[in-house]
Order: C-alpha cells, then structure tokens, then sequence
C-alpha cells in the first residue's frame, strides 16, 4: 500500500483522475492523506492550496471536510461523503454513491447513482443506470435522461428529469416551485392530500387519481388537468405507461419533539424552535465539556512526558486548534439541522393558512346556498283532488329558485299526482 499526506488549509481544492474505484470522506483535519492499493501507482502533487492526485488503481482519500472537489474521470465506482465544498465530476464510469455532500455537478454515471441529504443542488446530465435521491435540499435536474429507472423523495427546490423506466416520486410541492417529469414506463407520483398544486398530465396510457376529495374512480384520458388547493406550484407529469397521482401521510421527522403538529402552527412553531435550541446549546455544552476533558489529559500527558516546554506548548496548540474546528463544524451541522426543521415548519405554516382559507369559502358558500325546501310525504288515504295546474306551476318555481332539488320535485309531482279522484 502507498499512502501520502499533505498539510492544506480547511477548504483546499482537490482534483483528482482515478483508474479504479474511489472513497472520499470529509475529515476535520487541515491535511490530505492518500491511500493506494498498490505501490508506484500513485502521483500525488500540491501547488498552493490545490492538490491534484492522479491513481492508476483503487484508492481513498481523506480531504478537509470544506474542500472542493473536481474529478476529471473515475473508471470505476466513486463514493464522497461528508463534504461541504461543491462537487464536481467529469464521468463516473461505475456506480456514484453522495451521501452528506453539498452541491453537486455529474457529467455522466455510467452505473446507478445513490444520493442521499444533499445540501445544495444535485445536477446529473446523464445516468445509464438507476437514479434514486433522498433528502435533496437544493434543485435535482437530470439534464439529458436516465436510462433506468428514477426514485426521488423529499426534494426541497425544482426538479426536472425523464427515464427510459420507471419513476417514483414523493414530492411536497413548495409555493413557487416547478416540477417536471416524463417516463417511457409507469410514473406514481404522491403528494400530501392537501398539497397546493397545479397538475397538468400531458400524455399517458392510462391516469388514476386517488387523493382525498378528488378520487376518481372513472377512466381518465389524456391531456388532463387539475388544481389542488390555491395551485402554488407546478407539477408536469408524462408517461407512456400507466400513471398515478396518489396521496401520502405526513411524516415530519419530529421523533424527538414531544409535539404534535396541530392547527395552531405559530404556537407549535415556537415550542419546537426552543426544543430545537434547547437541544443544540445541550449538544453544543456537551460536546465543549469532552473538548475540555480531553485537552486537559492531553495536558497531563505531556507534563509527564518529558517533552520540552516549547514542543508541549505546540502540541496542546495544534489539540486545541484541532478542537475548534470539531466545534465549529459540529455547530455548522447543527444549524443545517434546524434549517431543515425551519423549512418543515415553513411548510406546516402554509398548510394550515391553506386549510384556513378553504374553510372559509366553504362557509361562505353555505351562506350563500338558498335554504332547502322540507317537504313531506302527503297522506293518501284520503281522496284528493288531482294536482291542478297552480300545482304544477308552484313546484316549477320552486325548482327553478332552488328551494328544492330535481329529484324533490319529481317526487311531489308523483305523489300530488297519485291522490284519487
């Protein structure tokens, strides 16, 4: 195994050109360290702030977790984790995997691309494989297609992207945002029941509707429209398959609130941000309590050392500077955190005004509606006369102001019309 290290600052750039597979993970420390499979082939070098590393075989790397990363080509699998500078790839000719990473730029994936808690934009322009994104807080484009099958759950900005397959969604359409998709297969779309939406379906084989108060159970045909709630987003869905606009349950993530999302919004906002606030200053005093504890062994270690005054001083500085960086990434990880959770809470906010503002038509609809005629069944024991003109004539006014229903109306006739002579 060959390995190097560099010394960089918190945000180097790094550029790398691997003949085999790679794994690079964000770290704490201001340095790259390098690892080969094989000796002698490894080049490794550094101008300034950049360093450029070049593998003709398996390799992983360990960059500052700031860094920006620019890949010309990967000839097998790449895998990047835990970074907060942007990515930028050339071609993935294996499988990309993207988990904890920022924005993030793909020429072509020539394997399936993995993608899960994104923190910026995801942009591919062509994947020959499978594309399945989760926890994408940015825009996800596929610029050209996918050539497989597409799976998208909890995309925060725009969304674009078409499939030779299938494509499964499950989006919360966002005010102002705009979402377009088109699969050669089957595409099944679900949103929250009372998602504020404007749907249009172009094209498909074959459309089902099963959203609460929308549900159609007769045959849809192509091109069809509809608008949910106030229509605040856009929604474009094609397929040459069968297609399904479908309803999902709210899942917020709020396990570790002892708060349910109700129709007071800004109360619940206010009690899970200090929650949120009350958890971070515990983390944040926690984690500053072990920074403490282990800078004070480290202290006492070196007093028992032996070493020189000056190489201990140096020693704690390096551990104490080491120290800050944990503290300030794992706040930057905490806020991210809550921003998440702000923009849940921003979303619940809009639902409950949406709520707030169709009961309010409701009832001033039911205001408007004329009142409904009660009527009763006449007694036919009796003989009666036979129902006269006047008769006739009062029923058809009354159907025509909308006292009563058609259906009311036939049935006085009939039973005016059944008395005996």
């Amino acid at each position: 195994m060959e390995e190097k290290v560099l010394a960089t600052s918190e945000k180097p750039t790094i550029k790398l050109e691997i003949k085999g597979n790679l794994v690079l993970k964000g770290w704490e420390e201001p340095q790259v360290l390098v690892k080969s499979d094989t000796d002698g082939f490894l080049k490794v070098e550094q101008h300034g702030d950049e360093v450029s590393c070049h593998c003709q075989e398996n390799c992983t790397v360990n960059a500052p977790i700031g860094s920006t990363v620019i890949c010309d080509r990967i000839y097998g699998n790449a895998t990047f984790k835990s970074l907060e500078g942007d990515l930028q790839a050339g071609e993935i000719s294996g499988d990309l995997i993207l988990r904890g990473v920022a924005s993030v730029s793909v020429g072509q994936v020539r394997g399936n691309l993995s993608a899960k808690n994104v923190s910026g934009d995801l942009q591919v322009d062509s994947a020959y494989g499978n594309v399945s994104a989760r926890d994408v807080q940015g825009d996800f484009v596929i610029t050209d297609k996918a050539h497989g099958n597409i799976s998208l759950d909890d995309i925060d900005g725009n969304a674009r992207a078409k499939a030779d397959g299938n494509i499964t969604l499950r989006l919360d359409p966002a005010t102002g945002n705009s979402y377009q998709f088109d699969a050669d297969g089957n595409l099944v779309c679900r949103i929250p029941p009372d998602a504020s939406v404007e749907v249009e379906i172009p094209s498909a084989a074959k459309i089902t509707v099963n959203i609460p108060g929308v549900t159609r159970s007769d045959t849809i045909e192509a091109p069809y429209n509809l608008t949910l709630g106030e229509g605040d987003a856009k929604l474009v869905l094609s397929a040459s398959g069968n297609l399904l606009l479908g309803a999902f349950s709210l899942d917020w993530g709020f396990e570790d609130f002892e708060v349910d999302i109700g129709e007071n919004v800004d109360s619940m906002t206010e009690v899970i941000n200090e929650q949120v606030t009350q958890q971070i200053e515990a983390q944040m005093e926690m984690l500053e309590q072990q920074l403490e504890a282990q800078l004070a062994n480290l202290s006492t270690m070196i007093s028992t050392s032996g070493l020189s005054p000056e190489k201990a001083e140096l020693i704690v500085e390096k551990a104490r500077a080491a120290s800050e960086r944990a503290n300030a990434h794992a706040q930057e990880k905490l806020k991210r955190a809550q921003e998440k959770i702000r923009r849940k809470l921003e979303a619940a906010r809009r639902r409950a005004e949406r709520k707030a503002r169709a009961a309010e038509r409701a009832a001033r609809d039911r205001r408007r509606r004329p009142e409904t005629f009660e009527w009763s069944r006449p007694k036919t024991e009796m003989p009666q006369e036979p129902v006269s003109d006047e008769e006739r004539l009062m029923i058809l006014e009354m159907l025509e102001q909308r006292k009563i229903s058609t259906e009311e109306a036939e049935q006085l006739l009939a039973a005016l019309e059944s008395r005996g002579p």
